[in-house]
């Protein structure tokens, strides 16, 4: 009975494992966290004049509607920004990657 208990154990632990080691692409981070960050901007600016965006929580919505937009489960980005920042060599990739596309799109 023990061996079962651990063999059920050992099987749970690896499929948690590799639903958390589900990552997107760095192309799409890219994309999204863009979006995401025009999203905070656009929703900060309104909010400091229409107080009600935040009781309402406008930026959740936004955020759902970026993730939908890109095709992008929630669990999977918020996953693959915990692993950027366990691997912050990988995560500055992200973010310069991020502010070359703000600066092609500022031109």
């Amino acid at each position: 009975m023990k061996k079962w208990v651990i063999f059920f154990c050992i099987l749970l632990g690896c499929q948690t494992k590799a639903a958390k080691d589900k990552r997107l692409d760095m192309k799409t981070m890219q994309t999204v966290v863009w979006q995401l960050m025009q999203a905070d901007e656009y929703y900060t600016r309104v909010s400091l004049v229409d107080s009600t965006w935040k009781a309402d929580k406008k930026n959740i919505e936004f955020y759902q509607q970026i993730f939908d937009l890109n095709k992008v489960d929630r669990v999977d980005f918020y996953n693959t920004i915990d692993y950027l920042q366990r691997h912050p060599i990988e995560f500055k990739e992200l973010m310069d990657s991020v502010n070359e596309l703000s600066k092609r799109e500022k031109k």
